[in-house]
């Protein structure tokens, strides 16, 4: 059975398979949130053969999940048709407000992922391990991060699963432009701009682009940061991006030197084994098994998207969450009500602003920075000596010795956009989705500018042209 849309299932007898999680029916019965847009491979979901004679069927229930995540077409323009009622012969089964759709018939192929038989058989070898390090490699595109779901969905079946994600550019669980390690008990069952909170992550660093190439040495730091904090008493994949050619080789080669893991194992088309043969001496001297495996088999969705459009949803959805699992699209951040930060005394809320990978004039920083997007870096301690005023009363990290954040004693908390500053009142406000109940007494707010930006619509509201956002008035 395939279904588009969004909907909570529940498993009341027996079990499923779904994207490779095994689902079985508890008491009280568990609820599995499902996110299945046309942009994506479509959830299947497939009954078990039971080894209790007695229970030969499996039933489930599926129920409408209003989460606001439907109507994201309201920011993102190209996003109209993700969670629509699809033009094709489908069975609807919630009849207030329907979510989803079960299709049963097609005029074309539906989109989803097929399994390739090297991919069980690697999930059978890297089973034998009690709490292996798996480190997932290949080019764009060959299904890195499907494999990973799928390895996830498999391994959490018997215990907590710690999630490595190292690509900035298309990361599995935040915006773009960090790096994260997140602690996993249950599947992953949807796509990755509808989970970009980051609030539940072990740990994230910003690397501030979607690339590391511009410092590839912090980068690294950033990781081995993220590893430091590694529970160890899990089973822990590494997802890597897919830059793979010339300084990305190299970084894949240190990534594979810092981590040590267990298992390298190496998605590639058809073919072309040239990966693998140039990984094998250096798994060797890690004492790693390569184990080379098929790109992913898959019928293409319907709403294909690029990688920048996908980068695009993974930042309006995190800006406009609103809790779990909750989203308001309805509202334009134009008329969200800002957070007010004081930039002057000891209890300012914000104690410095930085330039990533540079310095700029002091009386350039205002221009720089308002109406920008910005990470905010939670740090332990930092020189006053380094903090200097600019003519508005805004403080900013200069003459310092690198133009990038320590890993070691910071790390990043989430997104903001700084909707205006009050020089006058030494004031600035934000708006983010970040709730600072976590920060600790001795810890400082350093927000810190990057490569990533918000699209022009999402800092003006186009559904009315006559009221300009603060960020375009003169």
């Amino acid at each position: 059975m395939t279904v588009c849309g969004a909907f909570v299932l529940s498993v009341l007898e027996g079990s499923v398979s779904v994207l490779g999680a095994k689902l079985r029916a508890s008491t009280p019965s568990q609820i599995h949130r499902l996110y299945a847009p046309q942009s994506h491979s479509l959830p299947v979901i497939k009954g078990l053969k039971s080894k209790k004679p007695a229970s030969e069927s499996s039933t489930i229930t599926l129920k409408s999940l209003d989460s606001g995540i439907d109507e994201i077409w309201r920011i993102c323009p190209f996003a109209e048709n993700l969670f629509p009622s699809p033009t094709i012969s489908t069975l609807g089964l919630s009849p207030k407000h329907k979510t989803f759709q079960i299709l049963f018939h097609s005029p074309s192929p539906i989109a989803r992922t097929m399994y390739p038989v090297s991919w069980l058989e690697a999930l059978d070898t890297i089973s034998t391990r009690k709490c292996p390090k798996i480190l997932v490699c290949g080019q764009k595109g060959a299904g890195k991060s499907t494999f990973c779901q799928l390895l996830v969905n498999s391994l959490v079946r018997h215990k907590a699963v710690t999630y490595l994600e190292t690509d900035p550019g298309q990361p599995s669980f935040s915006p773009p432009g960090l790096v994260s390690i997140k602690s996993f008990s249950t599947p992953i069952l949807s796509p990755p701009f509808t989970r970009t909170g980051i609030s539940n992550s072990l740990r994230s660093q910003h690397i501030g682009n979607l690339s590391p190439r511009d410092n590839p040495r912090h980068y690294l730091d950033c990781i081995g940061d993220l590893l430091s904090h590694d529970p160890r008493d899990a089973p822990t994949i590494i997802n890597t991006p897919g830059w793979t050619k010339g300084t990305g080789y190299e970084l894949l080669t240190s990534l594979i030197d810092l981590v040590r893991p267990e298992y390298v194992v190496v998605l590639s088309i058809p073919g072309n084994d040239s990966l693998a043969r140039s990984l094998h001496p250096l798994a060797s001297e890690c004492q790693s098994q390569l184990l080379l495996i098929e790109s992913a088999n898959a019928i293409p969705p319907s709403i294909p998207l690029t990688a920048a459009d996908l980068r695009t949803l993974g930042i309006m959805t995190y800006f406009h969450s609103t809790g779990q699992d909750r989203w308001d699209f309805k509202t334009h951040l134009t008329a969200w009500k800002p957070w007010m930060a004081k930039l002057s005394g000891d209890d300012r809320g914000i104690w410095a602003i930085a330039i990533q990978g540079e310095e700029l004039l002091l009386e350039d920083t205002l221009l720089a920075i308002n109406g920008a997007m910005v990470a905010i870096i939670v740090i332990s301690a930092i020189p006053d000596e380094y903090v200097s005023c600019t003519a508005e009363g805004i403080p900013v990290l200069m003459n310092r010795g690198s133009k990038f954040m320590d890993p070691r004693s910071s790390r990043c908390v989430g997104y903001a956009v700084i909707r205006g500053v009050d020089s006058k009142n030494g004031r600035m406000f934000l708006l983010t989705p970040w709730e600072p109940a976590s920060i600790k007494d001795h810890e400082k707010i350093v927000l810190e500018r990057g490569h990533v930006n918000l699209p022009v619509w999402g800092l003006w509201n186009s559904n009315n042209q006559c009221k300009l956002g603060p960020w375009l008035q003169r």
